[in-house]
């Protein structure tokens, strides 16, 4: 990943991986109704942590292809979790870390190029598609939103900020979901308000980390967390 402003390796999806690999590792222990609500608040959280780092960097275009498409989405998963038992709620999370967890490995920083000649808006918006209902079913939206954005050619710092600010919007709608749905819950919400500290010590220690740590290495310890959590919960009755 390239330096940002003052020479420093800003962040960037990677809380797309971090959810992609926390949702099934953190369902291992918890009802999955709990680990959905559990991180959705705090990935509202954080995302003002994200945010002042790229304010105004990312690309309007995209934005407009990609947002409606992928709030959409956001609700199409809401109703789909609405139609799942607790059981294949939990089975659903392991698939969708274990294929995104495949495709981190495949894909991701080996400078794949899956458009090189650009892509049509339909693509983008079957992308926004994509990403809202993997965000509402198993938080994986940024690895879809990566994978686009890489491809239409963006530069780093703005695959950063439009994915973000995508996440965002997309973060705020899935809290109103989970509410309807009776997963977030007054207590769960408590718990996050908590976290807080947490979460701004874990961007500072992240943002030190990410530049002693290659990116590579980063990213496949993130695939190999959430395949082992999806394949304990996939085997287990």
């Amino acid at each position: 990943m390239r330096r940002g402003a003052r020479g420093r390796l800003p962040p960037d999806l990677g809380r797309g991986g971090i959810g992609f690999a926390l949702a099934p590792t953190l369902t291992l222990v918890l009802p999955a109704p709990v680990v959905l609500a559990l991180i959705a608040p705090l990935m509202n959280l954080s995302d003002p942590f994200v945010l002042r780092y790229f304010w105004r960097r990312w690309d309007a275009g995209q934005l407009r292809v990609l947002l409606p498409t992928m709030l959409a989405g956001v609700v199409l998963g809401a109703w789909v979790l609405s139609r799942l038992s607790p059981f294949w709620m939990e089975k659903t999370i392991a698939g969708i870390a274990l294929i995104f967890g495949l495709s981190q490995i495949v894909l991701t920083g080996r400078g794949v190029r899956l458009m090189p000649g650009g892509a049509h808006w339909t693509v983008g918006a079957l992308a926004g598609l994509l990403a809202g209902i993997a965000s509402m079913l198993a938080h994986s939206a940024g690895i879809i939103l990566g994978l686009y954005l890489v491809n239409v050619s963006l530069t780093p710092p703005v695959v950063v900020a439009t994915g973000s600010a995508l996440m965002v919007f997309a973060n705020a709608v899935k809290l109103l979901g989970y509410w309807q749905l009776g997963f977030l819950t007054w207590e769960i919400v408590g718990a996050a308000l908590l976290a807080v500290p947490l979460l701004a010590a874990g961007a500072w220690l992240g943002e030190r980390t990410n530049r002693r740590l290659p990116r590579r290495a980063f990213e496949l310890a993130l695939a190999a967390i959430a395949i082992a959590g999806a394949l304990r919960l996939l085997l287990r009755g």
